[in-house]
Formats: C-alpha cells, structure tokens, sequence
C-alpha cells in the first residue's frame, strides 16, 4: 500500500527535472500520474517510465499559460481517473531562461514569463479546485524558490507572485 493509492494528480513541468522526480515519486507511493507538460517526447518519456516501473500514468500535452490547455489536463484527469486530488503546480521557465535585468528584459519575453512562472500556477488552481472538491477535497503544491527573498529579477519578481497566491 502506498500513501497515495487511489489518489490521481496531475503534475506540472513534468517532462523533466523537479517535476519528472515529482511524477515518478507520487507513482511510487500509488498515484496515478498526469505528466503535464509541453514538452511531448520527453513527457511521452517520463509516462512511459513510470507504467514500466509498475505505475499508472498518462501524458497531457498542457501549456499551463493557457486556460483552454488547463482546463483541457483537468478534464482529461477526470475522464481517465474518475476524479482529481492533488495538483503540483511545478512548470516554470527556468533552465535557458533569458537573463537580463527587470527593466531592461524584453517585454514579450517578460510578459510570456510571467504568464508561466506566476499565472500558469493560477490558471492551473482555477481548473483543478472544483473538480478536487467534487471528489472531496484535494492537495495543492505551488513550487516557489528562495529566489522570492533574494534579488534575482523577474525570477524572483514571478515566484513572490507564487508565495501570494498560496
């Protein structure tokens, strides 16, 4: 028995990194796993690995920027597992990410950033929570970074947004 048989959760920036280790962890306790992510060969990857390793788990191309992709990963979760209990909210440009200064980063760059590193974890809870408390109540995890505390630009401009809406 795991801590989590029986429980579903979908799982943000899932193809890789925090959130492949996030997937493959809650597997392991009895989760079935949504990888979510845009990245489809490598979350086609992560899915796989964990039904090989014994789990249950599927891929749901999300773009968590977008309201119809996060309503879409929410939708597909109840469809295949009946319900929706945990979401880890973890996608985030990180890796690659543009480094320049709050007032100089271009303001596309900026506004596309922001969209994922802040509002895709609202977007996220707003097409979740219902659906979590239909089936009873639910767990939400908004991954921050102690960059809030530290000067580190628009990173860390993004994840103060993520510690004020937990």
């Amino acid at each position: 028995m795991g801590r989590f048989d029986g429980k579903s959760v979908i799982v943000t920036g899932a193809a890789g990194g925090i959130g492949e280790e996030y997937a493959k962890a809650l597997a392991a306790e009895g989760a079935k796993v949504v990888v979510a992510d845009v990245s489809d060969t490598e979350g086609e990857r992560v899915a796989a690995e964990i039904v090989a390793a014994g789990g249950e788990a599927f891929f749901q191309h999300t773009d968590v920027s977008d309201p119809d992709s996060a309503d879409a990963c929410a939708e597909a979760t109840v469809e295949k597992y009946g319900r929706l209990d945990m979401l880890v909210n973890n996608a985030a440009i990180f890796g690659g990410m543009k480094l320049d200064f709050l007032i100089t980063v271009p303001w596309d760059y900026y506004q596309k950033f922001m969209q994922v590193n802040m509002n895709g974890q609202l977007l996220m809870v707003r097409a979740c929570w219902e659906k979590m408390a239909a089936a009873g109540g639910g767990a939400i995890v908004n991954q921050s970074s102690t960059a809030a505390w530290l000067y580190s630009g628009f990173y860390g401009l993004a994840k103060v947004g993520v510690n004020g809406l937990t």
